[in-house]
């Protein structure tokens, strides 16, 4: 596990950011009190990705409800389960002053590495379910994990207390631009071994598994990186032809022109993350245009079912009903905010916010589901 020194958000009348691009630490989790696993294709697509800077501050604003008066002048400790940089960094310090704001609190930005993000939410989850402790949480990596047995998760999905998703993150399929792979139709009609680096568990790892398996594509999984930093780095050496994860992270090597874009998933809404998958598929349209068995398209919707749930903030199982409701509350005001949506845009990234109430039956919805995936990520 690794732990990394806060970033403080609180009250004041500045508000100053800066951009960081980096890892999103993805080996994640096998849910230990969880039965069921995954999302059927009836899940709706959620919400998710930001980032801003280290030290910031905004103006304190009104109370987002009632209860908000029991976090003014109170320090909120807000996990992003990954390093500085990652994925759930950037949601976290984007979102952080605008919080702070609503709720007239202090918001400590903690990020604890380790296991993916699986260290994080678990001291999340344990920590007093009094609303000052919250974190992000990689639903579709954490119900993934469920179906392939990967051990270490200590928490709940169903009982965590949730607050809100800032957007649904896309996922991207990339390949090197010398690679001899011009698209994902080509790709699938080659004979060839594609050489797939990848992260073991989480969504990037069920999304390889799911889709190179449904569509017959003949593959060998490079598991060794820990990180979406280490990933990169594999990717940028070429110890593999393919990737497949999280855009924000990797959106930087595509417009700096080292990967090229061959498939994605999710919605995208951005003007410039649609600039760059300019002419790319969704997996949804070569779902709908591929001849795939009955099972293996059920396990293709399913995986996108998955992959549009997570970067979710949520708190421990038991915050009180008042609390819980201020908090989301003030994650709508804030996901709602002029200045934060400025922010994301100038950061390249997307904020199409899902409420609280929302999440957790979407998050129901998906425990309670079957597991059309498992077949082909059970056995990893």
């Amino acid at each position: 596990m690794e732990r990394f020194r806060s970033a403080t958000w609180w009250r004041g009348s500045h508000h100053r950011a800066g951009h960081v691009d980096g890892p999103r630490s993805s080996w994640r989790r096998g849910m230990a009190a969880t039965s069921a696993a995954l999302a059927a294709a009836t899940v709706l697509g959620a919400c998710g990705s930001t980032h801003a800077s280290a030290a910031s501050r905004v103006s304190s604003a009104a109370p987002a409800t009632s209860a908000t008066s029991y976090f003014k002048g109170k320090t909120i400790t807000l996990i992003a389960p990954d390093k500085p940089g990652g994925g759930y960094d950037k949601y976290a310090r984007l979102f952080a002053p605008y919080l702070a704001s609503q709720l007239g609190a202090t918001v400590n930005v903690e990020n604890i590495a380790g296991a993916g993000t699986v260290e994080g939410t678990n001291q999340m989850a344990a920590a007093t379910p009094n609303g000052l402790t919250i974190g992000l949480v990689n639903v579709g990596g954490d119900i993934a994990n469920t179906v392939e047995h990967v051990p270490g998760q200590q928490f709940n999905l169903a009982k965590l207390s949730w607050i809100g998703q800032p957007t649904q993150v896309p996922n991207v399929m990339i390949t090197q631009p010398g690679s001899g792979i011009t698209s994902f139709s080509q790709m699938r009609h080659s004979t060839s071994p594609k050489t797939v680096v990848d992260i073991r568990s989480g969504v990037g790892d069920m999304l390889n598994r799911v889709v190179l398996g449904a569509f017959r594509i003949s593959n060998k999984l490079e598991t060794g990186f820990q990180s979406v930093a280490s990933l990169k780095q594999g990717f940028l050496a070429k110890d593999g032809q393919i990737a497949f994860e999280s855009l924000p992270p990797l959106y930087s090597l595509i417009v700096g022109g080292q990967a090229k874009p061959l498939l994605y998933t999710g919605t995208v809404s951005l003007p410039a993350w649609k600039k760059a998958l300019t002419g790319v598929p969704s997996l949804q349209s070569e779902l709908t245009s591929a001849h795939l068995s009955p099972k293996d398209a059920a396990a293709v919707r399913e995986a996108l079912a998955l992959s549009n749930l997570s970067d979710d903030f949520a708190g421990p199982p038991g915050i009180p009903t008042a609390e819980l409701d201020a908090l989301r509350a003030a994650f709508v005001k804030a996901a709602s905010s002029s200045a934060l949506q400025a922010q994301a845009v100038k950061e390249s990234l997307q904020v199409t916010a899902t409420p609280g109430a929302t999440l957790a039956k979407q998050v129901a919805t998906a425990l309670s589901g079957g597991s059309a995936i498992a077949p082909l990520v059970g056995n990893g």
